[in-house]
């Protein structure tokens, strides 16, 4: 009988997958023969050879310990939120009053719904609400199911719930986080590594079909006969964005049966400092500038094709996409860049052709400046800049104690798209929660340190279209992760209001449904075009 080495039982192991958390690896073993040596395997050997454990070779031993370590550090496949026959509302939680609930729904790394009981779960919560607000969040890279990201979203949603604008009106705060594999590997340093596999899989997953319909089910379910308020904000990060940019953009400006575009069955979607390239972004921005000019007496982006239509007209307030990007992001503007050049020269992709730049009057450049820029880092697409108005003092009649800005941006219309903050971004925000968990009700004390100010949304070039890519001081996002600090959220807020703007009585109308035009007369948009 052959003796079996140690290194050899590891070898066995990866090469018949028996990991129960790994389904493969992020690297690939290039030299079988020189990996062989290296455990201490002779080929000129006779066959039955025994390996002696005792006499390794220090790259034997390397290359043992390493695999141990990559296989050890894999992250559990899921479900995380299973739900079960005694438990069939698991993937469901919230606090004991019920002022908001959050679901889970997890996807594998194929795009299929790791548990398809999930959605049913999340829409039987939808179908109850009486006047359902709906926020849609999908995470980004590092995160997962029960990452740090799951706490910073339930703390949104206890602070959204707990504001008198929504209790006051009994809003039903609904939160469903969309969960995928963005952390794979756990060990520190090695989950660095990731990166193209990562990106990979969330292009995957926003290329199948299980994503975008199950986004699409949760908004049609929002805004169902019998509800006289309902709105659905969809929210995306890195990776994230990645996955919510490249899922609806399909259908943002999908056509119907009578030769126009369908609206979406959402309100509002935002992305935050966006890890993909902007090569579908620019796409999706030409073919809003093919079917948009703005009209400046308006203040509206109207069809080049059906002059006059006002059902087609959309109020420079409400674009059907908004990207945000912390200027001092370097994830998404110097390494991204470095990591899609390690792509196309791997992939010996050298020619790339020339294409339009939205908004440029038939400029053109190569493609590769939108492969390796992600669309709130390319000089040709962003088309707004959050610009500082000054300090300020806290408007009157403000009764919330934490992050007072959003209670501010909330309760007043924003026409001139300026809006408050009221805090130093120095990170505060991390201690509300407590290793890994959130504790719903928690009081959480004014910081004592207000800073007010007020910013401007300025348009300041490029393509004026129902698309906005804008640059966000560090201020308001600190770096990549920055987007749940309190700046943020209230800049978040007067988007929210931007988009959905009082009436009278302090009163939300419903939304009216965002339709794209047909498209226009190339005569006439050959004229709206020229220099």
């Amino acid at each position: 009988m052959m003796a079996v080495a140690d290194s050899d039982l590891v070898l066995i192991r990866l090469r018949s997958n028996w990991s129960p958390k790994c389904q493969r690896l992020p690297f690939a073993i290039r030299s079988r023969s020189v990996f062989m040596r290296c455990l201490g395997y002779n080929k000129k050997a006779p066959m039955k050879t025994v390996l002696n454990a005792n006499r390794r070779t220090p790259c034997s031993i390397f290359v043992t310990l390493a695999l141990a370590m990559l296989l050890g550090s894999c992250a559990s496949y899921g479900p995380y939120h299973a739900n079960t026959a005694t438990e069939p509302s698991r993937s469901v939680r919230g606090p004991a009053d019920g002022r908001y609930k959050m679901a889970f729904i997890e996807f594998g790394d194929q795009g299929s719904p790791l548990d398809n009981s999930q959605r049913k779960a999340a829409l039987e919560v939808i179908h109850k609400a009486q006047r359902p607000l709906l926020f849609v969040y999908i995470h980004g890279w590092q995160n997962n199911a029960t990452s740090g990201d799951v706490c910073r979203f339930e703390h949104f949603l206890d602070l959204v719930s707990s504001f008198p604008e929504f209790t006051g009106r009994k809003i039903n705060v609904i939160g469903v986080y969309i969960a995928w594999r963005g952390k794979d590997l756990t060990f520190p340093g090695l989950n660095l590594l990731t990166f193209w596999s990562r990106k990979s899989t969330g292009a995957g997953i926003a290329a199948a079909n299980s994503c975008l319909a199950s986004i699409e089910e949760l908004a049609v379910a929002a805004h169902e006969p019998g509800k006289d308020y309902h709105h659905t904000v969809l929210l995306g990060h890195s990776f994230g964005a990645l996955v919510l940019g490249n899922t609806i953009s399909h259908s943002i400006l999908g056509a119907n049966g009578e030769g126009g575009r369908s609206s979406s069955a959402w309100d509002m979607a935002v992305a935050f400092n966006s890890a993909d390239s902007s090569i579908t972004t620019r796409q999706l921005m030409s073919e809003f500038d093919y079917l948009y000019r703005y009209d400046p007496q308006k203040r509206a982006y109207v069809s080049r094709g059906s002059l006059g239509e006002e059902t087609t007209a959309v109020s420079e307030n409400r674009p059907a996409l908004v990207f945000l990007q912390s200027e001092n992001d370097s994830a998404t503007g110097q390494f991204f860049p470095i990591g899609q050049e390690v792509i196309s020269s791997t992939n010996l992709h050298f020619h790339w052709q020339k294409v339009p730049v939205p908004g440029h009057h038939g400029e053109k450049v190569s493609e590769s400046e939108f492969y390796t820029h992600t669309p709130g880092n390319s000089k040709y697409l962003v088309n707004y800049h959050v610009v500082p108005l000054g300090e300020t003092g806290a408007p009157p009649g403000l009764r919330a104690t934490e992050n007072r800005a959003f209670e501010a941006n909330i309760k007043q219309n924003h026409p001139d798209f300026s809006f408050y903050t009221s805090e130093h971004n120095d990170g505060h925000e991390r201690t509300f929660c407590r290793n890994g968990e959130y504790s719903p009700g928690a009081v959480h004390p004014p910081t004592g340190k207000e800073l007010w100010r007020r910013w401007k949304f300025e348009y300041t070039g490029n393509a004026r279209i129902p698309c906005w890519v804008v640059r966000v001081p560090k201020d308001i996002i600190w770096g990549h992760g920055g987007l749940w600090s309190d700046n943020s959220v209230a800049m978040f807020g007067a988007l929210f209001r931007m988009e959905f703007p009082l009436g009278p009585g302090g009163i939300v109308a419903p939304p009216k449904p965002r339709t794209a035009p047909k498209a226009p007369d190339l005569q006439q948009l050959n004229l709206d075009k020229r220099p």
